[in-house]
């Protein structure tokens, strides 16, 4: 993937820091290799190799404009030289004034080694420079298994007069690391006008004036926190979290000890290790609508408890790093929920029996009791001594203990961990293919036990398995037939459909009762501890569909039901690559993808999902926060929302990091105001049930699949979940779609869903009559009376929503959402938040003509496609239309309208704009 430093393009120009002045606009770009003098060390021992070996420099910037590779002025010691570096460098001003100053740079840092940086200008003293706003990262080594990596990070302003100026620019080791100093500098900018960076393209001092079907460049600096943004949605969540007193369960809710139902709109985030980043990242959740933070996995964070003493005991470093960040959410009002292990770690020191303990799973420092936690009181109990240790320490910074804090949510018992997952039960139930054995024999023994114990004798055990009975069956055999989760098949064992099926349900009983008898004593445990909040089994599925209610049946233990689902990406898998995309829509068929996690929502519990994305390089992915926050948690009544994942302060430059899973981009975080906005002031009320499902746990355990998951081919997905029994996946657009496995309760009901679908059009209407699905047309509409928009491919289409006419015009795909900020009905309102997204891509990146193949991946910066429409709002007339920019701060540039009509497009290269009307 190459490109150039210099093309033509419609810049967005984003307000970094305030220019006081308006004309002429002055721009001056220094390559890192343009010093003056240095003392960097370049070319001497294993500086040349830090310089040169297998860099990708096409990512560097080029000297010269249309010159592919780039260079820049690395420096790298160790013990043989001296640990600091200094390079000086001359720039010459022509207007003088305030200049903002970028500089990017290789910000290595780690505990033990990496760089500071710090600068001096005209020779006055040296300041650091604060490396924990940096954006646009880049591996400069292929496949970025290295510390040799690029980023921007914004420096300083300066007040410059005209004429020559010195800047120097000093790496040194860190305070306390190692001698190593490493570091480097690629390319450094100073403009006088609103900039930021973005991959090589230099500042454009004049830019040409954008054309209606212009894709847009993001360039997104350190946000200001402007009191004039209109997307601020901090003054939504109550400040500090806690303030109503601890969550709980009330039915199928969440409910604080004082106070009404919540909804939780949040993300999973990574900790900064800065107090400024932490203070920065904190403040940019809560201002796009974020209440909630799950940190996954907690145990990576902290580490392992450290023996020695009398009882062990976190790093305390890290512990106080930890112990910060809560408090610093706490205070923005943002809970947190933990995920606590993924999977637990123990090492020796755990005591665990050296036998069983060297079989396990290499992980990190230690070993991986992922599955096999499930069967082993051992490995239960020192999950148990980690937590514990945990909840009971007191955070200085709040002087709460965890345990008695309201801030802390939910916890969960660990992330996507199920005994009836692949991995443990195909290598346990093989008994002898050299990973699990021991453990294996265990579970073997147990398994003969608790036939033992439910049929007393062979001759009780013959007449409950009939024909099933295999060749060494006895309530006296450690060593009969375990069954793994390939086995459980829908409609039976693999092998023996017509005889097993009662074999392999005592099984699955077997199993799961040995899981949810897990779950309960960790409840129990944990509220003998003292913790008052919500508690979360795990993520987790069954590998075997005959084996999918006994697992929800073990999860239906504690207080709300968790759910991970994912859609999108391609070839890469959790990275961007080139190769084939998985590039099909949501909109194609009503309720599929991330939305049919619906069927697993317990009826009487809350359901959250706390991992969620549509990956790119899908094309559409625009689509899924909308849908997810309007069918979702409105239509379906679903509790809390974590998107998968964030942990940056800042809007990331291209696709970040050429990652799958990033939050802060456009397609979620830019539309995070209007759909936090929305759940708040709750404008999409919860369905009537269309479908509950109300199996008997006494029928679960017949070794067949109860709830009739039927998949299917649907666009590229060729094992996608169509149907549970007579329940269609279109269900979950009409109304809630519950399930509950108990004894005793009414009979399942399913709704007549031709009411509301008509088959014949390709539509289905929401038992609310808020939401409209057009399939046929892959457009869905919205129509609350007060958020309203149009989530789809709307191109060349028409729609009369209750408060405003749009008319789409060339943009094929559209998410366009209209919001009252006064929270008034649209139709009514005064002041409205329009948020306008469509597809997006990098600089050069080439997709196959059919959207399946990513040809060429580009590089940054985002080009986002605008929306074109014409908008004609009903009701009062229209006082003015402003462009709005990313920060959500209202421009001077209007957007012209005749009457209540206006139109949007690329001339004004933005996705928000404020609409106002009289006595605003």
């Amino acid at each position: 993937m190459k490109k150039s430093a210099a093309f033509a393009v419609t810049v967005f120009l984003l307000s970094v820091v305030p220019s006081e002045r308006a004309l002429p606009n002055e721009a001056i770009w220094i390559e890192g290799e343009d010093y003056t003098t240095s003392t960097f060390v370049e070319t001497q021992g294993a500086g040349t190799w830090y310089h040169n070996d297998n860099l990708s420099k096409h990512l560097l910037s080029p000297g010269k404009p249309g010159v592919s590779d780039g260079d820049w002025h690395s420096h790298y010691t160790s013990n043989d030289y001296h640990d600091s570096g200094t390079a000086t460098y001359t720039l010459t001003v022509a207007e003088g004034g305030s200049y903002s100053w970028w500089i990017r740079l290789n910000p290595f840092r780690n505990r033990t080694g990496g760089a500071d940086y710090s600068y001096s200008i005209d020779n006055g003293p040296w300041q650091a420079i604060d490396l924990s706003y940096v954006t646009s990262r880049l591996d400069l080594v292929d496949p970025g298994i290295d510390i040799r990596f690029i980023a921007w990070t914004f420096g300083d302003v300066f007040d410059l007069a005209a004429g020559p100026h010195t800047l120097k620019v000093r790496i040194s080791d860190r305070d306390g690391a190692d001698k190593d100093g490493r570091g480097g500098i690629d390319v450094m900018a100073f403009t006088n006008f609103p900039w930021a960076p973005t991959g090589v393209v230099r500042p454009d001092p004049n830019p040409p004036a954008p054309r209606p079907d212009d894709w847009f460049m993001l360039m997104a600096g350190p946000d200001q926190h402007s009191p004039d943004s209109i997307i601020d949605m901090s003054r939504l969540i109550e400040k500090p979290a806690g303030t109503r007193g601890f969550l709980k369960r009330q039915g199928k809710d969440f409910v604080f000890e004082d106070g009404p139902p919540v909804k939780f709109w949040g993300v999973d985030a990574g900790m900064s290790e800065t107090i400024q980043s932490q203070h920065r990242q904190a403040r940019f959740y809560a201002k796009h609508g974020i209440n909630m933070v799950r940190q996954h996995p907690v145990q990576s964070v902290l580490g392992l408890l450290k023996s020695g003493g009398r009882t062990p005991q976190f790093d305390p470093a890290r512990l106080d790093r930890w112990d910060r960040w809560f408090s610093i959410l706490k205070d923005k009002g943002i809970y947190m929920t933990w995920s606590l292990f993924y999977p637990h770690v123990i090492t020796e020191h755990d005591s665990y029996p050296a036998d069983l303990y060297n079989e396990l799973p290499n992980r990190g420092a230690g070993k991986s009791t992922s599955g096999v936690v499930t069967m082993m009181r051992e490995l239960q109990n020192a999950e148990w001594q980690w937590e514990q240790t945990l909840l009971e320490h007191v955070n200085p910074y709040t002087e709460l203990a965890y345990k008695d804090d309201p801030a802390l949510a939910i916890v969960e018992v660990h992330n996507e961990d199920s005994i009836f997952w692949h991995a443990p039960l195909n290598d346990l139930a093989s008994y002898n293919n050299g990973k699990l054995d021991r453990h294996a024999a265990i579970l073997g023994t147990m398994w003969m036990n608790w036939l033992k114990n439910r049929y007393d004798n062979d001759t009780n055990l013959k007449s409950a398995w009939g024909s099933g009975m295999k060749s060494g069956d006895s309530v006296g055999n450690p060593s009969m037939k375990m069954y793994a989760a390939w086995e459980m098949q829908g409609d039976g064992p693999r092998s023996n459909k017509n005889t097993e099926k009662k074999r392999m349900g005592d099984f699955i009983r077997f199993l799961a009762e040995l899981q949810r008898d897990y779950y309960e004593r960790r409840e129990q445990r944990l509220r003998e501890l003292g913790y008052k909040a919500v508690t979360v089994t795990t993520a987790w599925k069954a590998g075997g569909p005959a084996a999918s209610a006994a697992n929800l049946w073990t999860d239906d233990v504690m207080d709300a039901i968790d759910r991970h689902n994912y859609f999108g990406g391609g070839a890469g898998g959790h990275n961007i690559t080139t190769g084939p995309v998985s590039n099909d829509t949501h909109l194609s068929k009503a309720g599929r993808g991330i939305l049919s996690s619906g069927f697993w929502q317990v009826e009487d519990k809350p359901f959250v999902m706390t991992e969620w994305t549509q990956k790119p390089p899908n094309q559409w992915k625009a689509e899924i926060a909308p849908l997810f926050a309007f069918y979702g948690m409105g239509l379906q009544g679903w509790d809390a929302s974590y998107h998968f994942a964030a942990s940056r302060s800042y809007m990331g430059n291209g696709w970040p990091s050429m990652r799958s899973y990033v939050t802060c981009t456009p397609h979620y975080l830019g539309q995070f105001p209007a759909l936090a906005f929305a759940i708040y002031n709750n404008h999409f009320v919860e369905g009537d049930i269309t479908s509950a499902r109300r199996p008997a746990a006494s029928d679960i355990f017949a070794g067949i699949d109860k709830l009739g998951q039927k998949h299917g081919l649907v666009g590229y997905d060729q094992n996608e979940l169509l149907a549970h029994g007579d329940t269609p996946v279109e269900a979950l657009a009409i109304g809630r779609v519950t399930l509950k496995v108990e004894d005793g309760q009414e009979p399942s009901y399913l709704g007549n869903l031709s009411d509301y679908w008509d088959r014949r059009a390709k539509v289905i209407r929401s038992n609310t009559g808020q939401l409209t699905w057009d399939y046929g047309g892959k457009v869905v509409t919205v129509h609350s009376d007060k958020t309203q928009g149009i989530i789809g491919f709307a191109g060349g289409g028409k729609f009369d929503l209750p408060g405003v006419t749009v008319e789409v015009g060339a943009t094929p795909f559209v998410s366009l959402l209209f919001t009252p900020l006064d929270n008034r009905a649209l139709i009514e309102s005064g002041h409205v938040l329009i948020t306008a997204l469509a597809q997006d891509k990098q600089h050069g990146t080439v997709y196959s003509g059919d959207g399946m193949e990513l040809i060429e991946t580009g590089g940054p910066p985002l080009f986002i496609e605008p929306v074109q429409a014409t908008l004609t709002f009903k009701g009062a007339p229209l006082t003015s239309v402003k462009v709005v920019d990313v920060y959500g701060v209202p421009t001077a540039q209007q957007v012209e309208h005749n009457g209540n009509t206006f139109s949007i497009n690329g001339r004004y290269a933005t996705y928000y704009y404020q609409v106002k009307r009289a006595g605003e």
